[in-house]
Formats: structure tokens, sequence, C-alpha cells
């Protein structure tokens, strides 16, 4: 299969939603569980394992949720109104049936995110916009490499869970505690590599370097703090000559970075 075979883009049409937390749950040291739920999540639909959705959390100094209208090219807030907390996060679960979702939070530092988090109870409210569209990986390989850091566990876990058993996967999580990394429940053929925060970029490159390398068609996903993700990128590409469209490297945070959007890769 040719690289440019391997995804595809899908876009969809733009909904803001009203949802209420129904429940909280601590997963670990680091990262907390939280269900929201809500007629309004009818005609939801995430098919991409790395699908994001902007999270609107309420005034942290007035606890007021002030929702945008939606226009034509996204949301609208009114004029001399200052814009809420907004935040882009990936669903763990969506369970169609029961019109609930999980969300899961790294829960460290005082962002507004976290903030809430820590703090939210059942019947508390969140706007959801999105997604937006999805970035889909085909399911047809040989194997799969995922690379993040504890942002990233919700979107590997979504992952690895939908490939086939056949494909060879390697998973390699750079986080504080080796419980964040168990929350991703991956199945047994799935090999996860746990690499402490502290060792950094470098603890990753070491690792991957010591791992057997896979033959045949693959693919490697990584989502990471953005001089991480780019250092890994060039890992691939330049280090290890795989083609640029094997590859996608997603910079879901950066150091010192508290603002809305993610920096993106080129």
């Amino acid at each position: 299969m040719q690289s440019e075979q391997l995804t595809q883009k899908v876009a969809h049409t733009l909904k803001l939603r009203l949802l209420t937390v129904t429940k909280r749950r601590q997963l670990g040291p680091d990262m907390v569980r939280i269900t929201l739920a809500g007629s309004d999540l009818d005609g939801f639909y995430t098919p991409g394992f790395d699908d994001h959705v902007k999270l609107i959390f309420p005034d942290p100094a007035t606890k007021e949720l002030r929702l945008p209208q939606m226009g034509e090219r996204g949301m609208v807030f009114a004029a001399g109104q200052e814009k809420p907390p907004i935040r882009d996060y990936t669903p763990r679960e969506f369970r169609e049936q029961e019109q609930e979702m999980d969300i899961d939070f790294v829960v460290h530092g005082e962002g507004p995110a976290c903030q809430w988090a820590l703090h939210a109870k059942e019947g508390d409210k969140l706007g959801v916009a999105g997604p937006r569209g999805s970035f889909l990986v085909s399911k047809d390989l040989d194997w799969q490499i995922l690379i993040g850091d504890e942002t990233a566990v919700p979107a590997m876990a979504r992952r690895v869970h939908e490939l086939p058993a056949t494909v060879k996967v390697q998973v390699y999580v750079l986080a504080r505690s080796l419980l964040t990394v168990g929350t991703m429940e991956t199945p047994d053929h799935v090999t996860v590599n746990w690499i402490p925060s502290l060792a950094g970029v470098d603890g990753v490159l070491d690792a991957l370097r010591a791992a057997p390398e896979l033959t045949g068609t693959g693919y490697v996903w990584v989502a990471a703090e953005y001089a991480i993700a780019q250092s890994l990128r060039e890992y691939w590409t330049q280090e290890r000559g795989l083609d640029k469209g094997s590859i996608r490297a997603s910079s879901y945070w950066r150091q010192g970075d508290q603002g809305e959007e993610a920096p993106r890769l080129d």
C-alpha cells in the first residue's frame, strides 16, 4: 500500500452541545475521567481515534458558563465579552445508546481545564463543540507505532482497541506514573513501553533504537509536547528514512503555552 493511501481526511458539521457531568472517577494520581451525558449527544460522531473536541469551561471566577453561537466559520462569542477557557480533548469513549462520553484529564498544574476536572461534580455543565473533522488511518497495516505523553493516552488507547490483532503494535508512553499507562487497558498482544517523564525525548529515542525493527506496511503516530514531537518526527524521517506520508506527528501542547490552540507542526 502506498503511503498516500494510508490516511483520509473527513469533515464533519460542527455542532455545539451542552452536556452534564454524570460521573467523576480518579484513574490514578495524574488522571481523572469525567463522564458527560445529555440528549445533545444525539448524532455525535467520532470515527477517528485522535479526534478532538473543544471543551468550553465555565469562568473560573464566576463559575458562569457562557456558550457561543455557531457561525459559518465556527464559534462566535458576544462582542465585548471575554471568551471562556477553551481546550482541545480527545473523547476517550462514546456510548451512543447511553448518550454519554468519557473525557480523560491529566491533572497537574493550575490551568482551567485541570482545575475544573479536579473539582467537577455530578450536575456540572460543560460546552462541547466538534469534532470538526477526522484524520483516519488505515487499519490494513502490518505494524503501527504509537508514541505519546500523558495527554495522548486517550487517543492511543482508542487506536490499540480498534486495530485488528494481526497488526503488530508498539506503544511508547512518556508519563510520570506507570498507573497512567495502565489506564489504556491494552490488549495482551500489544507491547507497551513506559518511559518516565524525566527521561524526556532521549529516553524515548533510546527505547526506539533498542526495539526490533518492524517490516511491511506501517504507520507511526506521535503526539506530545511541541519540541518532543518535532524531535521524534525528525528521528523517523531523517534517521530511519520513513516516508513522510507514513507518519503523523502532532504537538498537543507546548512548554509554557497556556493558550487554547495547540501549536501545530508543519
